[in-house]
């Protein structure tokens, strides 16, 4: 059986908390969300948070085009190993303007943080809601990205 995995991240990518204001929220979690398991996770650094086999395709969010996936994945690798994706900005091949990695278009949202909150196999559907609430919780813009293992 698969899991069905519902990440909440900042979109400030580098937001860190403390322990104790994250396990508050995952508490706060637990009334809002029934699910197998609501965890949190924070490094030092920014990690991907991507949606799993339905990363299919990438466009710019400036004109709409579609970005080459081998392009996608050489900057991915460039940021990694420069500075661990705190420096997310690159020029796009398409239109020529600089946008933030965390902004484009993803098949599916997928995004950078260095917190998550992670809801595994929540028994109904993760609304807008509960995305909302965390964000009013931290001040700042919550995201929900969604993958099937």
């Amino acid at each position: 059986m698969s899991d069905h995995i519902v990440t909440l991240i900042p979109c400030l990518h580098t937001y860190r908390t403390n322990v104790q204001r994250a396990e508050a929220a995952v508490e706060a979690l637990r009334h809002l969300v029934e699910a197998e398991e609501i965890t949190f996770r924070q490094s030092e650094r920014p990690e991907f948070a991507d949606c799993g086999t339905a990363l299919s395709e990438v466009r710019c969010p400036r004109c709409g085009a579609l970005l080459p996936m081998d392009w996608w994945r050489e900057k991915m690798e460039e940021m990694y190993q420069a500075d661990h994706f705190f420096i997310l900005e690159q020029e796009l091949p398409c239109c020529g303007k600089t946008v933030s990695f965390n902004q484009l278009r993803y098949s599916r949202p997928c995004g950078f943080s260095c917190l998550a909150f992670i809801l595994r196999n929540p028994k109904a559907p993760v609304g807008q809601e509960v995305v909302d609430q965390l964000s009013e919780r931290f001040g700042l813009l919550f995201r929900k990205i969604e993958t099937d293992l």
